[in-house]
């Protein structure tokens, strides 16, 4: 019996080792933010877009990982041009259009991409520079049909893609802002924003061109680069550049507050040290906004938060004139599940009535 508890207690101390080793590991990559070079100097004086106001006003909105893949991860095995095209092809677009529509949703997001050079929407200047897609740019234009539909009923389509050329050179960067340019003035103004995903772009000058193409084909687009999420440390998120246009506030694993800090303690936690802890609508020139998953995962699992946190979240930070984007699994023909309907349902009722 003795070796049998000094066994488990044993188990026990190598599995707490090993939480605690793990939580520490990744610390750095959960403080993304904190830890990039700063490509620009922060000015906490800087004055909102009024074109955001339009995201304030909206208080929520949904968002959607529609892609080959599971978000963050390797393209399957089993993953073709063919059956990534029968799967664009499958979405409905006016039968999704009705669930947001009884949802009162005012906005949502839909991931143009991520990995693999799977798009489901066509580009011919991304095949001039970069060679035959071969199926994997849909032939059909998915963000131009959702941007139609949802355009006559009253609610916003915005965008995601990575950061396209954050690595590369000059030449090639200035390829894939063509490619940008291509959707933006195609699409016009039925797209409202656009969210950048690992925009660790190295100067203030390669952030303006970019935001230049996103807005080439509506100046009133507004435009969030993403360079990391929330992290275990206690700062703030900040402005990337002064090239965009409200946070992108990627959360994760972690909830922000709003709050007051009394100024002694602010000037650790906050951009100007005033000690306004998220406190909207003004991020140093960012609309305040956040974005997270009701899954367990970007676009998987079951819903992880009851009913009454979801709510009580999204009205804190409505409450300090934010905003905030859930992100929600899509079935293959676009339709939203029931589980999450129902939350989400519950969510806009709530929120409309405190209006």
């Amino acid at each position: 019996m003795t070796h049998k508890l000094s066994f488990i207690f044993s188990s026990q101390r190598l599995q707490y080792i090993l939480i605690v080793s793990f939580i520490f590991f990744c610390i750095p990559f959960l403080q993304a933010q904190n830890t990039i070079v700063p490509n620009w100097k922060i000015n906490p004086d800087r004055e909102l877009n009024p074109n955001t106001t339009w995201l304030r006003e909206a208080k929520w909105g949904l968002f959607a990982h529609y892609m080959a893949h599971r978000p963050s991860a390797p393209i399957p095995e089993d993953m073709t041009p063919a059956k990534w095209n029968e799967k664009v092809n499958s979405f409905q677009v006016r039968a999704f259009a009705d669930q947001l529509t009884e949802l009162k949703a005012p906005y949502f997001f839909i991931t143009i991409g991520q990995g693999g050079g799977y798009y489901c929407s066509p580009n011919k200047t991304y095949e001039k520079h970069f060679g035959p897609s071969e199926g994997r740019l849909s032939e059909r234009d998915l963000i131009a049909e959702l941007g139609t539909e949802l355009r006559s009923r009253g609610i916003r389509l915005c965008v995601y893609l990575p950061a396209l050329g954050r690595k590369d050179n000059e030449e090639i960067q200035q390829k894939y802002r063509e490619v940008i340019k291509e959707w933006s003035n195609r699409w016009g103004d039925l797209i409202s924003a656009w969210w950048i995903d690992g925009a660790v772009y190295n100067s203030p000058e390669v952030f303006k061109a970019y935001t230049e193409a996103f807005k080439s084909g509506n100046p009133n687009v507004i435009v969030a680069y993403n360079v990391g999420p929330v992290g275990m440390g206690r700062k703030q998120l900040v402005p990337v550049t002064e090239h965009e246009d409200y946070l992108a506030g990627e959360c994760d694993y972690v909830l922000p507050t709003c709050a007051r800090i009394p100024k002694d303690l602010g000037v650790h936690f906050t951009v100007s040290g005033d000690g306004k802890y998220y406190l909207g609508p003004n991020i140093s020139g960012n609309q305040l906004h956040f974005l997270n998953f009701l899954g367990e995962w970007w676009g998987t699992g079951n819903p992880r938060f009851s009913n009454e946190l979801v709510y009580s979240w999204t009205q804190h930070v409505v409450d300090n004139k934010g905003a905030v984007s859930w992100d929600l699994p899509l079935q293959d023909n676009g339709i939203i599940p029931k589980n999450y309907f129902d939350q989400v349902k519950e969510l806009s009722n709530k929120i409309n009535s405190s209006d």
